[in-house]
């Protein structure tokens, strides 16, 4: 009897151990209970514009994951009116995955639906595709907004493409997605716009 008493004493005991261990690891969001990273507006790319802006709209469309980062380029910046050429680039991690990227990048098309065909329809079908109001034309989806418009005035007549890509959305709805996404793609373009020393259009 004293030996069945002293094996559930025993059980007890480790049940409260592993109780109080689990307490503990959830407080201090210690593995399996770790909490979500934190995007800090000032960590985020200069490439996506403000950054008081981008910071929420990242945290409303990106899935949860314990750590951030982000990495930012502008491989080919505009120096000057002869110049034709734009690219800037932004990479969003998450524990080390790519959750969304976002581009702008100088071309022409001879009519804005050419540009949705061969560019933003890499992202997503034309049927989930919807206008928003920038640019030339813009379109989003919860999976991507875009944004062509105007930059050069003179010489080769350029725009700007700039989308937003999201390849691992987070837990909002798709309508929550895509106003996200606009408001990233936006103010991308604001960005781009300045950073492509652009003298024509805005992104309205």
């Amino acid at each position: 009897m004293s030996a069945t008493r002293s094996k559930l004493l025993i059980a007890s005991g480790i049940v409260s151990v592993l109780v109080l261990l689990a307490g503990a690891a959830y407080a201090f969001e210690l593995p399996p209970f770790t909490g979500r990273g934190v995007i800090n507006a000032a960590d985020t790319c200069a490439t996506l514009g403000t950054r008081s802006r981008t910071a929420p709209a990242l945290r409303a469309v990106v899935p949860d994951r314990t750590t951030y980062s982000f990495y930012d380029s502008v491989p080919d910046p505009r120096r000057d009116e002869m110049d034709h050429s734009f690219q800037s680039d932004c990479f969003v991690y998450g524990e080390g995955q790519q959750l969304l990227w976002a581009g702008a990048q100088m071309l022409e098309y001879d009519r804005p639906s050419g540009w949705i065909e061969e560019v933003v329809e890499q992202y997503d079908s034309a049927s989930s595709l919807t206008p928003f109001p920038a640019g030339d034309k813009a379109v989003a989806s919860p999976r991507v907004a875009a944004v062509y418009l105007p930059c050069t005035s003179h010489g080769l007549r350029r725009h700007l493409s700039v989308v937003v890509h999201l390849k691992q959305p987070g837990d909002a709805d798709g309508t929550a997605l895509r106003t996200h996404l606009i408001v990233l793609a936006k103010n991308a373009a604001v960005f781009a716009h300045r950073k492509a020393r652009c003298d024509k259009g805005a992104v309205g």
